[in-house]
């Protein structure tokens, strides 16, 4: 009858540990996804806003220059530059929001593995100190991943903001049409100053994209921390079901 106990018992850790280490491995590659992305990503945007600044620069020398026809042909050149940066934008904010649905999702397992541990700890089936043991790492998995889900918050709610900006900036300036008149001088300069004002929205997106490199790795080192701490787990287990069976 122990036997059979024994062996249930074991089959029941089997399942719990494969499951999660089928949801490690997800997190891990989705980690490594998000490190290249975003290396990508970074390598793009720079060279877009080098790109963009080049014409800007220009664009303001027929602007001082008063060349109406020469600021309305470069303007027309940044517009595309601006709905693709527009478009890359969206594609960012869902990217954004799925990170914010795989935070939640490595929170619901940390609270999975806290509860069986509790559970197991209850019912008196292991070590007392393997379990507190247990108990305090997942708590820090648990800590960490909380913290990783706000910045998750935060980058979403940020790049829509931008978008928003971004959209909006370029809305107007599709409208616009430079002159120089004396009448129409202040809107002009208004209107300028819109597309440095993008410009500006391309420099935070990439600050934005290094910020969040900083955190996927940090993610990454505490993903790797938390595999490691759940084979200890499984080890753990393992010896304490050798030691009773003998």
């Amino acid at each position: 009858m122990n036997n059979l106990k024994y062996k249930l018992i074991a089959l029941f850790l089997l399942i719990v540990c494969s499951s999660m280490s089928a949801q490690n491995v997800r997190e891990a590659l989705h980690n490594s996804r998000q490190l290249v992305e975003g290396k990508k990503n970074l390598e793009r945007d720079n060279k877009e806003l080098k790109d963009f600044k080049i014409k800007i620069e220009a664009f303001n020398k027929a602007f001082d220059s008063r060349n109406a026809e020469l600021a309305n042909r470069l303007k027309t050149e940044m517009l595309s530059d601006m709905i693709r940066e527009v478009k890359q934008s969206e594609v960012k904010a869902k990217q954004a929001r799925i990170e914010i649905a795989q935070s939640s999702a490595e929170i619901r397992s940390d609270r999975r593995e806290i509860r069986d541990n509790r559970e197991d700890s209850d019912r008196g089936r292991f070590d007392g100190r393997d379990d507190q043991r247990d108990m305090a790492r997942d708590q820090i998995n648990k800590r960490d991943d909380l913290r990783d889900r706000r910045d998750d918050i935060r980058d979403f709610e940020a790049q829509i903001s931008r978008a928003e900006r971004q959209a909006k900036i370029l809305k107007s300036i599709t409208q616009v049409n430079f002159s120089f008149d004396a009448s129409q001088l202040e809107k002009a300069l208004a209107n300028k100053t819109l597309i440095k004002n993008f410009e500006h929205t391309l420099v935070e997106d990439i600050q934005a994209t290094q910020r969040e490199l900083v955190e996927d790795n940090r993610e990454r080192i505490e993903d790797r921390r938390e595999r490691q701490d759940d084979r200890n787990e499984r080890n753990e287990y393992e010896s304490r079901h050798n030691r009773r069976r003998w």
